[in-house]
């Protein structure tokens, strides 16, 4: 975002996984090229165009308006070998001056020469998904430009909601704030307000299992496993929650005999510091020989359960085995 602050470059690549950033940066381009959208050239690569007629597009000179533009959708074809285009690294290098193209991929494979040639004439800006702990810096950008403050309990709260998440959707969290920060009548974000307000992403729910696992509360553990499993589509999304749950204690058990302990968890588990030190914390209530047993245990009921050799009850065996403990 502060690359397309600096001079306009006439060739751009936005790859990665995160579409928040790609979508923001993609915009702010636009804006400073001054282009009306009624005049830009959208090409989608899903909808199989020819490579010539994405080369023509972009060479091609303004009719009525000063500027050329050219978005390029999914364009990961084009920096694949068997699309080779002769004209197109020769047009790229030597853009005419009333031309520009972005080019968005989720993913580009940066030994081609078109990639290296767009890194050397253009531009190339990457945004990777971003994990839990790596959120706080995003916060904090949306927390002023909302006017907000958030503390203590509420930045744990928040945490803790996404804090498990394998991967987080900036533009969810960009909605969700939106709307609690309209809720919020003075300028502090509490933990209450977070509560009332945000709405819980699916997957966020199972963590209610592993936290009455972690409390040994057989039965409401139980409870919740049944609960989730009345959609049978929700059966590889619990067994892969709980298969994460049980790694996680087991590697922060192995990171603390190093004494690495506390928030210091956060980076070696590669999780907020909130959750890293809970993770940490909890670890201690389980021997390591157990855990070890239930990992295996889940990977068996994986495949019993995918083949249909076994039902639910595997589960709910291995949950009450964690809350015996």
């Amino acid at each position: 975002m502060e690359s397309v602050e600096k001079k306009i470059k006439h060739v751009y690549l936005l790859t990665g996984e995160e579409t928040f950033y790609i979508d923001k940066a993609r915009e702010k381009i636009l804006s400073r090229l001054e282009i009306d959208r009624a005049d830009l050239i959208s090409i989608d690569c899903d909808e199989k165009p020819s490579i010539g007629e994405i080369v023509s597009a972009i060479d091609s000179a303004p009719f009525f308006n000063p500027k050329n533009v050219v978005v390029v959708k999914n364009a990961a074809p084009i920096f694949n070998s068997e699309n080779k285009s002769e004209r197109l690294p020769e047009i790229l290098k030597d853009m005419q001056e009333s031309n520009f193209v972005i080019f968005i991929s989720n993913a580009v494979d940066k030994r081609k020469k078109l990639y290296k040639i767009i890194s050397e004439v253009g531009d190339v800006l990457e945004a990777d998904a971003l994990r839990s702990w790596q959120i706080d810096d995003w916060l904090n950008e949306k927390l002023k430009s909302l006017g907000k403050v958030m503390y203590g309990e509420a930045r744990k709260h928040f945490s803790e909601r996404i804090g498990l998440l394998p991967e987080i959707s900036l533009w969810y969290l960009d909605n969700e704030l939106n709307k609690v920060a309209l809720t919020v009548n003075n300028n502090e974000i509490t933990a209450a307000d977070l509560r009332r307000a945000m709405t819980t992403p699916p997957e966020v729910s199972n963590f209610a299992l592993t936290d009455a696992i972690d409390e040994k509360k057989s039965k409401k553990a139980v409870y919740i496993l049944r609960a989730q499993l009345r959609d049978n589509g929700k059966m590889p999304l619990v067994i892969a929650m709980l298969t994460k749950h049980v790694r996680q204690l087991l590697r922060a058990k192995f990171f603390i005999k190093k004494g690495i302990t506390g928030k210091r968890l956060g980076e070696p588990l590669e999780l907020n510091p909130f959750i890293a030190q809970k993770v940490g914390a909890n670890s201690a209530g389980y021997p390591s020989a157990l855990l070890e047993e239930v990992f295996i245990e889940l990977a068996d009921a994986d495949y019993k359960l995918k083949t249909g050799r076994a039902g639910a009850e595997v589960l709910e065996k291995i949950v009450i085995k964690l809350c015996r403990r």
